[in-house]
């Protein structure tokens, strides 16, 4: 039974450092044991003056593990924690509280304890435990505990209630080195898989598998090793095979809900219905982990179905048992399960604070499906359009999957990361298409992913036939994470409208998933592609609350680029202004923001008072208004509405510009330097001689060039090279800046590079008499 204990900084540093002499004293006698192979290790310890400080109970405990160790090739011990027997260790289940010897004295500490922890500390004898350090830093104690019998204090628990009661660490811990029958085989190969030992567990496995008769846990471990490798025929051919061969209720419950779940995986997940159902029927209410199990497959057979009500009610039943037991990191899927359905009820705040828990959880006990956990949270970031956390979190997947040696999570990552990328600019269409390209799915939900991703791209590029055909692999396949389904109806339903349909068929299916699945949330992020859509249906009552809070939430993204040259779109789609002056009073509004009428005609015609001015601005008005309104629903206001004597640009518009971006940029942070340079694409506006227009360009070029010196400055310690290039973009920017040119001189040489500093000062020299028109310029 593991308790995690509660420390501060001084215990932990005394915990520490018993585990480091242990360390230390168990490779120097795995040492003396391999050089003297013939004595035993426990004689050889004592010449050892390490161990002189540590309890015997522990020697012994060093000695038989260097006793397993010395007979391997190379390599030494990890020794990650200490063993200590009941007289040095003492567990008070009443105050929650663990008693252990340390190097530095006796330490008293806390620990978080479960109801059915304290049930089985009041009902057993604690015999001992392991002290651990977790990866994360944590601290915990692996309890040994015996069953008080009324024959006699301390009779050891049959190896068969062990099991049943899930203290697989002791199980292990009985049946190592003995000669085992083939029921005990089993139950070695199990206790090793669930404390994570899968290798070892694999050999046994193997090797029992080609005995006379396996026992039927056999074929459960490796119907779960299959399961946990995302082969489900090999899940369901093993649980089958372990069903025949006759096994006792417990292996019996175990063996069908692994079964079950593999049918889920294939596809099959009606079948799996009535096979969880007799299990619940057997189970009795005594037996907890093996109902609080059946109870989380129940949960994901009802999940496959999209049986939401029966999800959380066995769902939450599990927790609660999960709970009961003290078995926190055994309900953390389900708890992902729940909190991920919650966001598609509309609960995103109460969603992200569970997944939250999780990921505390994931940490605290070095739980592989840390992975699992950021990258649900990072869909649902990317679901409600915050790309920047999503892309957080998807560098967490890539690290837990490093953590614990696995990749499956690889191709929805990879594929979730170049969404954020592109839908924040960083990528550009056709390097957006290059990455979906360059997935290679393993399986069938990685296959679904790549088929949402080339239907997006299709339906970027025009290609309905192509993208209406993607998307229908989708809502056919196995999509484990509801987004890519839900997404895959809505633009669908776009489809069929727009090739001829009736509005209401062509929405059928989407709004049945609506209304069944829920998912408002996940549809906003597509809204701006679909909204004309979304708009018809809510003007036409279909679809009732859900599609008209969705129409109404409805903000599409206008883009407005001014430097280099002057480009709007409307959620990635060109929009054509055929004004210049609607063009420029466009980007006086993003920049300046509301403004009355006579302050935009002085600023478009250089405060000039001629009659005609009038009629002008209301040309370019009216040009920048049927230039924009298709992009707004058909029931919006004005997009640029004249309230309280001032015309702006509608709210409805989600407003972003290059020249905004660059007026805001940071000064500090050198990868966000970059990017802010990035967007400088040259002059503003350069087509356009006003004088606002003059001014705001000397205005940016300026930012743009103190930006690259400070980029310069930023680099100069680190990277001399790359600086100098920074300030060699000042220098581009304004050829008699003098200090930009000898900054990136030094730097060269600085860097190495005394004969590129000696052409950045030729390049000056060039530069000033080229300006000063001392030196004829070369015809390009």
């Amino acid at each position: 039974m593991r308790l995690t204990l509660i420390t501060d900084p001084a215990a932990e540093e005394a915990l520490e450092a018993t585990r480091v002499l242990t360390r230390q004293y168990a490779n120097a006698l795995l040492v003396l044991a391999r050089s003297r192979p013939g004595e035993r290790a426990t004689v050889l310890g004592r010449s050892l003056d390490q161990g002189a400080a540590l309890p015997q109970c522990t020697r012994r405990a060093v000695a038989a593990e260097v006793e397993r160790a010395r007979h391997w090739a190379r390599g030494g011990l990890k020794t990650d924690g200490f063993w200590l027997d009941a007289r040095s260790m003492r567990v008070h289940a009443a105050g929650a509280q663990v008693s252990v010897w340390t190097l530095r004295g006796r330490l008293t500490l806390g620990a978080r304890l479960g109801n059915y922890q304290r049930h089985l500390l009041n009902t057993g004898v604690v015999r001992g435990g392991r002290i651990t350090r977790a990866r994360s830093g944590a601290w915990y104690v692996q309890v040994q505990l015996a069953a008080r019998s009324g024959a006699a204090e301390g009779t050891p628990t049959s190896v068969d209630a062990l099991e049943r009661q899930g203290l697989f660490s002791e199980v292990a811990r009985r049946l190592r080195g003995g000669r085992l029958s083939a029921r005990q085989q089993g139950q070695l190969a199990l206790a090793l898989l669930d404390t994570g030992q899968t290798d070892e567990a694999e050999l046994l496995l193997l090797t029992a598998l080609g005995g006379e008769r396996p026992d039927a846990r056999i074929h459960l471990g490796l119907s779960l090793l299959a399961g946990s490798r995302r082969d489900p025929q090999a899940r369901l051919s093993h649980a089958g095979r372990g069903l025949h061969e006759g096994p006792d209720d417990f292996t019996s419950w175990w063996l069908r809900c692994s079964q079950a779940r593999a049918l889920v995986e294939l596809g099959r997940a009606p079948d799996a219905r009535p096979i969880m159902e007799g299990v619940l029927r057997e189970v009795p209410a005594s037996e907890l982990r093996s109902r609080a199990r059946a109870l989380y497959f129940a949960q994901g057979v009802c999940a496959a179905l999209d049986d939401f009500a029966g999800q959380d009610r066995y769902g939450r039943e599990a927790l609660r048992l999960f709970d009961l037991l003290g078995l926190g990191g055994e309900g953390l899927s389900l708890r992902l399960d729940l909190a991920y359905r919650l966001y598609f009820q509309g609960r995103a705040d109460e969603s992200f604070a569970m997944i939250g828990e999780v990921l505390d959880m994931t940490a605290r006990l070095e739980d592989p499906r840390a992975g699992v956990a950021h990258l649900i949270c990072a869909e649902l970031h990317l679901l409600s359009e915050e790309f920047a956390p999503a892309l957080t979190h998807l560098e967490q997947v890539h690290a837990a999957q490093g953590r614990h040696a696995g990749d499956r999570l690889d191709v929805p990552a990879r594929a979730f990361a170049a969404e954020c990328l592109w839908r924040l600019g960083r990528l550009n269409l056709p390097d957006f298409e290059r990455r979906i390209e360059g997935l290679h799915p393993t399986q069938d939900f990685d296959h679904v992913v790549k088929a949402f991703y080339t239907g997006l791209l299709a339906f970027e590029g025009g290609q309905r036939g192509a993208a209406r055909a993607a998307f229908e692999q989708v809502t056919g396949g196995v999509a484990l994470l509801d987004g890519f389904r839900l997404r895959s109806y809505a633009f669908l339903a776009f489809e069929r409208w727009a090739a001829g349909e009736p509005l209401e068929a062509a929405s059928a299916e989407l709004l049945r998933a609506l209304n069944h699945v829920g998912g408002e949330l996940a549809l906003a992020v597509d809204a701006g592609r679909l909204a004309a859509l979304y708009t018809a249906c809510a003007e036409r009552g279909i679809g009732g609350r859900p599609v008209q809070r969705l129409a109404q939430r409805l903000r599409p993204l206008l883009s407005v680029r001014t430097l280099g040259g002057f480009a709007a779109s409307v959620n990635g789609q060109p929009v054509h202004i055929r004004l210049s002056k609607a063009r420029e009073l466009l980007a006086y509004l993003v920049l300046h923001g509301p403004a009355s009428r006579e302050t935009l005609i002085t600023a478009l015609w250089n405060g000039e008072a001629r009659p005609e001015l009038g009629s002008y601005f209301k040309q370019a008005l009216h040009a920048l208004r049927q230039a924009l309104r298709p992009f707004l629903p058909a029931a919006a206001a004005d997009p640029v509405p004249h309230l309280g004597g001032l015309y702006h640009l509608s709210e409805r518009f989600a407003v972003q510009g290059d020249a905004l971006a660059l007026r805001a940029a940071p000064v500090h942070d050198p990868e966000q330097l970059q990017e802010a340079l990035h967007r400088y694409g040259g002059p503003f506006l350069p087509e356009v001689d006003t004088e606002w227009a003059a001014e705001m360009r000397r205005e940016l070029e300026a930012q743009a060039q103190a930006l690259a010196m400070a980029l310069g400055r930023s680099l100069e310690a680190d990277q001399p090279l790359a600086a100098a290039r920074a300030y060699l973009q000042a220098a581009a920017l304004n050829p008699l800046f003098e200090s930009a040119w000898e900054a990136a001189a030094l730097a060269y040489e600085r860097g190495g590079a005394p004969h590129l500093a000696q052409h950045a000062r030729t390049q000056q020299t060039l530069a000033v008499q080229q300006e000063m028109g001392l030196w004829a310029a070369e015809a390009d």
